[in-house]
């Protein structure tokens, strides 16, 4: 399974829907979207792809996403625990304060808000951070019964 990672798209204040068209959404089976997506129509345009859609809101998004989507996510797959959250809980999105928000062992934590590509470890807890698609960075993780591989990329 190869899932995209976005965050912080910050669409239309610093970035537009052309830069979603330069990523071939037919490479992957899902899209984890971790907030600042800021207009109700990318989150559309997004659900309308062929991936499927995890996505969390966060403190740019409008009422209208803040709305449809949770503050955070709690998935399964494969296996591995996976924890989805924007960041702006802790202010400046700081991952181990980040972590308490999930009142359970996860196997990776994925967040934005920082713009500030991140991939380290927390104790057993891989943390991710796709950094700001709205300045070309994005991430990719590759997850099966015998991979967890995560590659931080840039547009």
């Amino acid at each position: 399974m190869k899932i995209l990672v976005i965050s912080d798209l910050h669409i239309p204040l610093k970035s537009d829907l052309k830069s979603l068209e330069k990523l071939n959404f037919g490479l992957y089976d899902q899209i984890f979207l971790l907030g600042d997506i800021v207009d109700i129509e990318v989150l559309n345009y997004l659900e309308n792809q062929k991936p499927i859609l995890h996505a969390v809101y966060g403190n740019m998004d409008d009422f209208y996403i803040k709305n449809r989507l949770p503050e955070k996510l709690y998935l399964e797959l494969f296996g591995k625990k996976i924890g989805l959250i924007h960041g702006h809980q802790t202010g400046r999105a700081i991952p181990d304060k980040l972590l308490k928000y999930f009142n359970k062992k996860i196997d990776l934590m994925v967040f934005g808000h920082s713009h500030y590509q991140e991939k380290s470890e927390i104790e057993d807890t891989l943390i991710l951070n796709p950094g700001a698609f709205c300045e070309g960075e994005y991430a990719e993780i590759e997850l099966n019964d015998s991979i967890f591989e995560i590659k931080l990329l840039h547009l």
